[in-house]
Parts: structure tokens; sequence; C-alpha cells
């Protein structure tokens, strides 16, 4: 029963890697999302459809950077609810 309780402790910070490799990744797509987005606006002229559809486009991923931290602050407060449940389980029995 004991190595049961380690292996779900161990489990909680084992999902810490790659929560971190996914909100890396998720940045790096983000960014450059930005970026390319923002050359196809500037490439275009103004008032066109092009433009129009490119500057809507870099408008909604800069509102989905704007919850960047709410999302990071969710994932790191699952992981130490998850060690807190593990720990405190552990002890009572």
């Amino acid at each position: 029963m004991r190595s049961i309780l380690d292996m779900k402790k161990k489990g909680q910070v084992g999902d810490l890697a790659p929560a971190i490799i996914s909100l890396v990744l998720a940045g790096v797509i983000l960014v450059l999302g930005l970026v390319i987005g923002q050359e196809l606006r500037d490439t275009q002229t103004s008032g066109t459809d092009a433009f129009v559809a490119a500057n809507d486009t870099v408008i909604g991923l800069a509102t989905f950077a704007d919850f960047w931290e709410i999302i990071v602050i969710a994932i790191v407060v699952t992981v130490v609810i998850g060690l807190l449940l593990a720990g405190f389980g552990r002890r009572a029995r």
C-alpha cells in the first residue's frame, strides 16, 4: 500500500515537467503566430480584406496572451493541490 501512495506523489511531480514543456511550447507558438500575423498585416494595404483578416488574427492572439498568467497559475495550483492531497492522504493512514 505504501508503494502505491509513493507512486501517486511521484506522479504529481512527474506531471510538472510535461506541463512546463507544454507552456514553453505554447508560448513559442503564440509568439511566432504574433510575429507572422504582424508581418502579414504590414504587407497589406490598409482597409483590404487581407489586412482586416490579418489584423483580427493579431488581435485574437494578443487577447489569448492576456490570459497567459491565469493559465500558468491554474497549472501550478493543480500540481500544488495534488502534492498536498498526496502528502496528507499518506499521513492519515
